[in-house]
């Protein structure tokens, strides 16, 4: 699947259409009550060993680059806190709707986020209407109160909901991630495709073991194409498969 010119040019007028809905906003409402989201991007990296992350060698570099550009959030993780002019629509118990209308060039947009939570899960919800037209989910995200575990997903194909076309799908990147008792932490990322030849345009599965040791697979259009493995000094290996061919090397900690 190839990023065209027109998604990402809407790609870019939906990061602006975010970005000013964040910064527009005048405080009308009581601020709403709701746990924020606590998955922390620093806190993952923070598990690799520095002799991994000091390394000049490229293909150390390339497996810390990839792991960086797997726990990112950032495009879309300001959006999972309501803007302070949201208007709260309900609330019964722990749950509470709020939403808001942002309006630019004669157009307007609706966002609907929903907060809630259970005895050992917090739930998140956001989803956009454009006009007068259907919902759509936008992000949603639950995790255990204690963070040991958590799944968020981001439909990324939203940017498209205004052209009303009817072969329209929601297309996901689908985070998960989960701390196993011992330390072990997994995380993995899945990027959908809608191309009928294979499920997902890529995937990341992460390891990090307790002592900082881990590997990272990575996978295009279902097929591994590349492995990469580090002990808890930084040492590693990797693995590199192009079709019958396969390329392999080591580095040394930094």
């Amino acid at each position: 699947m190839k990023m065209k010119t027109k998604y990402l040019l809407r790609t870019m007028v939906g990061a602006v259409i975010l970005t000013l809905l964040a910064s527009g906003c005048t405080k009308d409402e009581p601020a709403p009550t709701f746990e924020e989201f606590s998955f922390d991007a620093e806190e993952v990296l923070a598990k690799l060993p520095d002799g991994l992350k000091n390394s000049s060698d490229e293909y150390a570099q390339q497996c810390v680059g990839f792991i960086e550009s797997a726990v990112d959030m950032s495009s879309f993780m300001d959006n999972m806190t309501p803007p302070d002019n949201a208007q709260q629509t309900d609330k019964k118990g722990s749950s509470g709707t709020w939403s808001w209308t942002w309006s630019y060039g004669g157009q307007s947009y609706t966002f609907y986020w929903t907060y809630d939570e259970d005895n050992t899960k917090r739930y998140w919800t956001m989803e956009i209407q454009f006009g007068d037209g259907p919902r759509y989910d936008y992000i949603e995200a639950w995790e255990m109160k204690d963070g040991s575990q958590g799944q968020l997903t981001y439909n990324f194909n939203w940017v498209y909901i205004y052209d009303g076309t009817e072969d329209y799908e929601d297309l996901y990147w689908t985070y998960t991630w989960r701390a196993e008792s011992d330390g072990t932490y997994y995380l993995d990322w899945y990027y959908d495709s809608s191309e009928t030849g294979y499920q997902y345009f890529m995937h990341y599965d992460i390891v990090i073991n307790p002592d900082g040791s881990g590997s990272i697979d990575y996978y295009s259009a279902d097929v591994l194409f590349y492995h990469m493995e580090w002990d808890a000094a930084g040492n590693g290996s990797w693995a590199y498969y192009l079709g019958d061919y396969t390329m392999t090397g080591a580095w040394t900690a930094g």
